[in-house]
């Protein structure tokens, strides 16, 4: 598809205006299933936008299910239409409703920590000085850099030294100025983790790099595979402590290997630590960055500690990328110097270990609900990555193909909304199955959400 007319509202901005167009278009009918949307490149020379603005609208529709991201395929439009009623479009706000109970990837909005960070807010404003309201260094406020070096070293066992880390507008962000980064030094290919995230393809791919699938098995990335698959890729973008979406943490052997690779063949590992302060039946794993401060990319986010909203989020680089990444950041920075600020106090006074712990005791409890109800009701699901993070992965028992979609398509018929593994392969999906958040409550209640997943799973 080489040209798309979209009606802009000029009053939503630039990102906002594009993504409330395609979504208007994809609920509307206008763009139906499978149309294949212009690259990112094209349509914002069409718009005339920065081409970030164009991946930034498909990340967030590809999150919210209303597009899809296909390895060697581009962008297309998702099947929106409400099962049973012909080609008529779902309205947006019913899918979101649908899908807001078992979402995963995404904390609990009402448990943010509104008394504790008016707190910090005040103090930051009380006592600030006043350059900290200037344009300052773009790789992030002193004060953060410092906080969040000291965190990660206690928490996450990453060596962190202020002058290593740089702050983005969230992970994407993130990966984007460091794919932008590794492809001015002269990286053409990425490997990424198979099954994963889709968004992480679009950002990879918005940047111009070549996406290298590498399968995952029960240990993690296969490093063997990448030995094979991955010959022309600088880097291999891998979530080790807790893989999304299969959920299993890397073996201490294959985390060995993979560092090994990278010092041997002159790559980069950039490791998304993306929950990784949620463990509840076993000891905390480090960071994969540890191994290997001079070949690995930590990144991580206030994303799932905190909230979404924040879009705050963090790079701990390897000494020779600081250079070249702040020279891509340009000035001035990104993220509000206030909000720095905010979160520097926020951590160094101690409220986001108080935080982190009452979720972590939280998210145990709905997984628990959640995991007994499953074993309760539907036996024949396989659960993995149950002892960390935000969402339980369930593998359905062998079958046809399209008993995912069937399952999710009937669930949808009773308002229930559920999310399916086979989306998140590159290529041809190897297995079917659920993924199930458990971080976000409906508004009548966690518990009560679960007991209609029951209902619907002992009858399906």
């Amino acid at each position: 598809m080489s040209d798309l007319a979209l009606d802009l509202d000029p009053s939503l901005g630039r990102r906002a205006g594009v993504e409330d167009a395609l979504r208007r278009a994809v609920v509307t009918g206008r763009l139906p299933a499978g149309t294949q949307l212009p690259s990112s490149r094209a349509l914002a020379a069409d718009l005339g936008c920065a081409r970030a603005t164009v991946v930034g609208a498909y990340e967030q529709l590809v999150a919210e299910g209303y597009l899809l991201a296909r390895h060697g395929s581009g962008t297309i439009v998702a099947d929106v239409r409400v099962p049973g009623e012909g080609v008529a479009p779902r309205p947006a706000r019913r899918r979101l409703q649908l899908s807001a109970e078992f979402y995963p990837g995404e904390p609990d909005r009402s448990s943010f920590p509104r008394a504790q960070w008016m707190a910090s807010t005040r103090r930051v404003l009380a006592t600030t000085p006043d350059d900290v309201f200037g344009y300052g260094d773009p790789r992030g406020l002193d004060q953060l850099r410092v906080a969040l070096a000291a965190y990660l070293g206690r928490s996450r066992a990453v060596v962190a030294d202020p002058d290593r880390i740089v702050i983005f507008g969230g992970f994407a962000d993130a990966l984007a100025v460091l794919g932008r980064t590794l492809t001015a030094m002269g990286a053409r290919a990425v490997a990424v983790e198979d099954p994963g995230l889709p968004p992480h393809l679009l950002v990879l791919g918005g940047v111009g790099l070549k996406v290298v699938p590498v399968p995952v098995d029960g240990a993690g990335v296969s490093v063997s595979s990448l030995e094979e698959v991955a010959t022309d890729a600088s880097a291999v973008l891998t979530t080790p402590a807790h893989q999304y979406p299969l959920g299993v943490a890397m073996a201490a052997g294959r985390r060995t290997a993979l560092a090994d690779w990278a010092r041997r063949n002159d790559r980069w590992i950039i490791e998304d630590d993306y929950d990784g302060e949620f463990r509840y039946d076993r000891q905390p794993i480090g960071a994969l960055q540890g191994l290997d401060p001079d070949r690995v990319v930590y990144g991580g986010t206030a994303s799932k500690s905190l909230v979404a909203g924040l879009r705050l989020a963090w790079l701990v680089l390897p000494p020779a990328l600081v250079g070249p990444v702040t020279d891509e950041l340009g000035w001035p920075g990104a993220v509000s110097n206030l909000e720095q600020a905010v979160l520097a106090d926020f951590i160094a006074s101690g409220r986001l270990d108080w935080h982190v712990r009452r979720m972590r005791t939280e998210y145990r409890r709905r997984r628990d609900a959640l995991v007994a109800m499953l074993r309760d009701r539907a036996p024949d699901l396989a659960l993995t990555g149950i002892s960390a993070g935000l969402h339980v992965t369930a593998y359905l028992p062998a079958g046809p193909d399209d008993a995912e979609a069937e399952l999710i398509a009937r669930a949808a018929e009773r308002s229930i909304g559920l999310y399916g593994l086979r989306q998140h392969w590159c290529g041809e999906p190897r297995a079917a199955g659920l993924v199930l958040g458990y971080s976000r409550p409906s508004s009548h209640g966690y518990g009560a959400a679960v007991a209609r997943l029951g209902e619907f799973l002992a009858t399906r």
